[in-house]
């Protein structure tokens, strides 16, 4: 068991996929972007953010110390970063402006892990090129009538509709939805709480806490 200090169906789909058992934990952050970051900088910083908050709602509410997972996914051209579109306009021009060129999405994910002393975490961010078809206004306002660009970094989803718009890819696909599954499953394995679909409970031999022994 992991929690996963994120609210993205499309995260828990791909831990799913290669059976890592995890909870969901809401939290909430500022996600403001630092204009004086690069675009790695400030993905891994929220990733980073998004990972203590998980961790210090472990601990304040006594929860069980499993291990928590956050990530953050941005989508850059050039030294433009892409969050998430908040209304048609916004997504449409995002669309618009990666129309024709090949940018980068950025998924950055860290993992806290909780003993009785401190936590420790763990960072990586991994890069996916995609190359965008050209594409017009009409593409672009018919495709956010579907509903879909409004939770997604740029203003698209790959695993949906706006996978015909996409004429190549360089890297993991994976990675575009959400989460590296690859790297994310060596972290893991690293750590020795994932092999091959299995969790790992490691929580005796690591003398993690769990409510029944409380917190001073």
């Amino acid at each position: 068991m992991i929690y996963l200090a994120s609210k993205s169906p499309r995260r828990t789909e791909l831990l799913q996929q290669v059976g890592v058992e995890h909870k969901i934990i809401d939290i909430e952050v500022n996600e403001k972007i630092n204009s004086s970051n690069s675009p790695q900088e400030n993905v891994v910083a929220l990733s980073v953010l998004k990972c203590q908050e998980g961790v210090r709602k472990v601990i304040t509410e006594e929860m069980h110390s499993f291990p928590v997972l956050a990530a953050d996914t941005i989508v850059v051209l050039g030294d433009k970063i892409f969050g998430k579109p908040r209304e048609d306009y916004d997504a449409i021009s995002m669309l618009l402006e990666l129309s024709g060129y090949t940018h980068l999405v950025m998924t950055a994910v860290t993992i806290g892990i909780m003993t009785e002393e401190e936590a420790k975490f763990h960072t990586i961010s991994v890069s996916s090129k995609v190359e965008f078809a050209k594409l017009t206004a009409s593409d672009c306002k018919e495709y956010c009538d579907t509903g879909e660009p409004f939770d997604k970094a740029g203003g698209y989803g790959i695993q949906g509709f706006g996978s015909a718009f996409i004429r190549k890819i360089n890297g993991s696909y994976s990675n575009i939805v959400g989460l590296s599954i690859y790297d994310v499953a060596a972290m893991l394995d690293a750590a020795g709480w994932y092999r091959a679909g299995h969790y790992v409970d490691k929580t005796q031999d690591l003398g993690l806490l769990s409510p029944s022994k409380g917190r001073s």
